[in-house]
This record gives C-alpha cells, sequence and structure tokens, in this order.
C-alpha cells in the first residue's frame, strides 16, 4: 500500500514515514523543505516531493504521481509563525488542506488524517474537564485555522465520501525541534540538558501542560488510520498526552535524573504566563479515542525523557 505523508520532513512526520517504512509500506513524503539527515539509514524507502501546500498543481502532481491510499496531512504552519505572519498561514494551513482535499477528491484517495490541535479549544473554557465536544472558539489564527480545516473535512467526508479522520494533538515533544511556540520549554528544557547549554524555562514552576511524546503521536496517526469505517463515529478525536499531566518543576526534576548539574532556571514571561494561566486546573479527556480506536500514550514522563535521550545518543544527526 502506498502512502503520503505532507510535512514528511517535520519531527512527527518522518517518525511516521519510518514506522510506515519499518511495516513494509511504500512511502511518499512531501514537504516545502527537503532535511535529507531525516530519513539516514532508509533513503531508499522513502520518496521524496518538495512542494508548497499552497501550490495547487504541485499538490495534484504530488497525489497523481504518488497515488495514495491514504494521505497523512501533517503539514502546515506552527502556532507562533501563523500568528506572526497570518496571511501565510491562511495560505499554507487553509488553503493547502483544501488542496489536499481536492486533490484526494480528483483523484480518488479514500482516506485522509489531518493533525488539528488542542489550541482549537481557546481560552475560555467554562468546564474543568476539555474533550471532543467542548466548544472550540480559539483566539489565535493557528488554532482558528485547524478549527477550519476540522470542519472542511467533514464537509469532504459528508459530501463526496472521503473517509476524513482527524486528531486533535497536545503539545508534542521531541528531539530537533526548531521552531518557538508556547509549549516549546518543555522540549526545549530537555534538549538543553543533552548539551550542557543553560535554559531559562519562561513559566512558573507549578505550570502544567498537556505533552506527547512524538513517538506516540506517530503511532496515533497508525492507529487511526488503522480502525474500521465503523469504529470512526467522532471522526476528529482529542489526544490528552501524558496522564497526570505534568508540571514543569516535575519536567525539571525527570531530567535531573539523568543530568543532576543540568543549569535549568525559570523566568517566567508574562505573555507566555497570560496564557497557560487560563488552562491551569483543566484536564483532558481522549477516551473516546480510546474506545472508538484503542488510544492510550505508552510514554510515562519519564520513560519519554528516557527514550529522548536515548534518540540523542543515537541518531544525533537526524535531529541537527
Amino acid at each position: 500500500m502506498s502512502f503520503l505523508i505532507t510535512g514528511g520532513y517535520g519531527l512527527i512526520g518522518s517518525e511516521l514515514a519510518r514506522m510506515l517504512v519499518k511495516k513494509g509500506e511504500k512511502v511518499w513524503v512531501l514537504d516545502k523543505w527537503i532535511v535529507p539527515q531525516r530519513f539516514t539509514g532508509i533513503e531508499g524507502k522513502v520518496t521524496s516531493l518538495q512542494a508548497d501546500l499552497g501550490n495547487f498543481s504541485k499538490i495534484l502532481e504530488a497525489v497523481k504521481e504518488s497515488s495514495p491510499k491514504v494521505i497523512f496531512h501533517l503539514g502546515g504552519m506552527l502556532s507562533l509563525p501563523s500568528n506572526a505572519d497570518p496571511q501565510s498561514a491562511l495560505a499554507t494551513n487553509v488553503v493547502g488542506t483544501y488542496h489536499v482535499l481536492e486533490a484526494a477528491r480528483l483523484f480518488d484517495i479514500p482516506k485522509v488524517i489531518f493533525t488539528s490541535t488542542i489550541a482549537t479549544y481557546g481560552l475560555d473554557i467554562q468546564k474543568p474537564v476539555i474533550n471532543d465536544f467542548t466548544l472550540q472558539r480559539p483566539i489565535t489564527m493557528y488554532g482558528s485555522t485547524k478549527v477550519f480545516c476540522e470542519l472542511l473535512g467533514r464537509f469532504y467526508k459528508t459530501k463526496y465520501g472521503i473517509d476524513f479522520r482527524a486528531v486533535r494533538f497536545p503539545s508534542v515533544i521531541g528531539p530537533g525541534a526548531k521552531t518557538a511556540h508556547i509549549s516549546i520549554y518543555n522540549a526545549w528544557a530537555v534538549e538543553k540538558a543533552f548539551y550542557g547549554e543553560p535554559y531559562d524555562i519562561f513559566v512558573t514552576p507549578e505550570t502544567r501542560c498537556p505533552v506527547l511524546y512524538f513517538k506516540d503521536a506517530a503511532r496515533s496517526l497508525l492507529l487511526l488510520e488503522a480502525a474500521p469505517a465503523e469504529a470512526i463515529q467522532t471522526v476528529c478525536y482529542l489526544l490528552a498526552g501524558i496522564k497526570p499531566m505534568n508540571s514543569a518543576a516535575e519536567l525539571v526534576a525527570a531530567i535531573r535524573k539523568h543530568f543532576p548539574q543540568a543549569i535549568l532556571n525559570f523566568k517566567p514571561d508574562p505573555l507566555a504566563m497570560e496564557f497557560h494561566s487560563k488552562s491551569q486546573g483543566t484536564t483532558y479527556d481522549d477516551s473516546l479515542a480510546g474506545k472508538e480506536w484503542g488510544w492510550k500514550a505508552e510514554y510515562s514522563l519519564e520513560g519519554m525523557i528516557a527514550n529522548f535521550y536515548e534518540e540523542l545518543k543515537v541518531n544525533l544527526e537526524r535531529y541537527r
């Protein structure tokens, strides 16, 4: 079976590609930026296509050439870049997703798996538990584009019969993350300790943030894709990440089990704290993903950090 992954050179996309290759599948990856070291060791088993999601003709060419049975649509702009350049975010996230769905329709691609975000829920949550039915009213360009894409996918499912499915990821942690966002301190604290570099964590020690290890994120997409169509009732699924949700202080304590001399300090940023303060005391309920397609995170906080450091030790060239 052939699979196409947009954003295939990203952290989650490249791990998903490796998982599919390990299963013996034919993998195509599409990305605006080509990073050859991402696929060290499996170079001949992944076919790369370079294209901008905003260029419809390129997306059509890519889908026609790869002729996938499934498109994993991971490509797009993240939170802070989207807010800084909303015009590009519209072209990449919204128009780009339309291009992918329309290409799937035109070339009879039966299934599209989309990655959304918990940023779609906004900051005016009225109840202490956030689930798949919580009102989505984002205040960021990033969250707004993702809500629209979820709805667009639902429309294509209803109108054209495309088997559209989506996950709403929390903050995804993994090595080599370069793009700043409101929860990046989780990944950067872990990585800075490995390199022996000091780092100021921009939230208070008590701040809690939902996080998911990148290998669990990639695995969730395989589980969602493999579920029988009749099991998919909710369509767009919240993923809660590691449970219980850890604090920044607990993150530092787990890091120092590996690097006791890590120079990690707390220097809260007022803007970041204003954002995070709105979600403190809330919990995330992803029980429908567990019920409908067997989802459960495998990595605990300690397991995630241990594996993170193993990745950097063994595969450092992938994440430079």
